[in-house]
């Protein structure tokens, strides 16, 4: 996978951003005019990638930057990569019925079904516990809860930074049986179910079969799967066309990641995760994305997992 370095440049009068791939060369990919805000891409293979660096050092040394737009060297916008041929849509779909607010899952944060957890949790401590708690900004609760949450909060920051790029990135998505899946991002690649997994400090072992967490084994990897796989139907059916979906396990925290095998299951350090999910091929044109995107959004589409015989419109 292609690096790319960010590289800030200023004489009076100008400031700009500079985003180089990495070697000797160090060949332009992308530019920001830190003045006006406009992204200038260089080389439209990597634009996600670059975006994705202009708005990560945007939010941590750019907050007086414009909001960004973007213009491509040259007077033609850059070909985008040719999706892959996919099936017409059914003449059935299941039938969506009007969003009202509370069933818009875009509007969830990163973590947010753990963070309900933990506000349960807090109201079962008495006021002053909890006063106290609050000035010393310290979280109630079980512990490995709060790590979780920590996590899911790292990698959803991270994911937010492809927004810039035009991917659709959803936080705690809810499931019938009660537990959520931790991100949903859709983009030309298609569609990735995340988990965060936060290990502070821990040796990581990734296996064809299993994860170890300091010699201790984890289903992580069989899990993913079926996650993903039952996100796959759900998905294709609600919006009438195959939509592929790669499962993807993002560890935060961890000392080292070993993988002794090519899983079918992405195994990726939750830092880096804003990175690697665009430099994988084109699936989805703009148009499916913006359509699965309207599917995955709705609460109730997720309510139907698992079930038969639903009413088509």
């Amino acid at each position: 996978m292609t690096e790319l370095v960010v590289k800030p440049w200023r004489v009076p009068g100008k400031e700009r951003l500079y985003v180089n791939k990495t070697g000797a060369r160090g060949d332009s990919v992308a530019w920001l005019d830190c003045k006006t805000g406009v992204v200038t891409v260089d080389n439209p293979e990597f634009e996600a990638l670059a975006l994705a660096k202009v708005e990560e050092w945007c939010k941590s040394f750019g907050s007086h930057v414009p909001a960004r737009t973007v213009q491509y060297r040259g007077t033609k916008p850059p070909a985008k990569a040719a999706p892959v041929p996919m099936p017409q849509p059914r003449a059935e779909v299941p039938f969506l019925p009007s969003m009202q607010d509370e069933d818009d899952l875009a509007r969830n944060l990163p973590g947010a079904g753990l963070e309900s957890l933990v506000r349960e949790g807090e109201e079962r401590y008495g006021l002053l516990v909890r006063l106290a708690a609050k000035i010393s900004r310290q979280r109630l609760g079980d512990s490995s809860t709060l790590r979780g949450l920590e996590g899911e909060q790292v990698v959803g920051a991270r994911l937010e930074l492809l927004r810039a790029a035009g991917w659709k990135v959803l936080h705690g998505v809810p499931l019938p049986s009660g537990s959520d899946i931790d991100h949903v991002v859709i983009g030309p690649p298609g569609v990735f179910t995340i988990n965060s997994k936060h290990h502070p400090g821990a040796t990581v072992w990734v296996g064809d079969k299993m994860v170890k967490v300091n010699r201790n084994s984890f289903p992580y990897l069989e899990n993913s799967e079926f996650e993903a796989s039952r996100t796959t139907k759900l998905l294709t059916e609600w919006c009438g066309f195959e939509v592929p979906v790669h499962p993807v396990i993002a560890v935060v925290g961890a000392r080292k990641i070993t993988l002794g095998t090519a899983p079918r299951v992405t195994v990726i350090d939750g830092e880096q995760i804003a990175s690697a999910l665009p430099s994988r091929p084109a699936v989805l044109s703009p148009n499916r994305v913006d359509r699965v995107f309207t599917i995955a959004r709705h609460r109730h589409v997720w309510s139907q997992m698992g079930k038969r015989g639903r009413k088509t419109g």
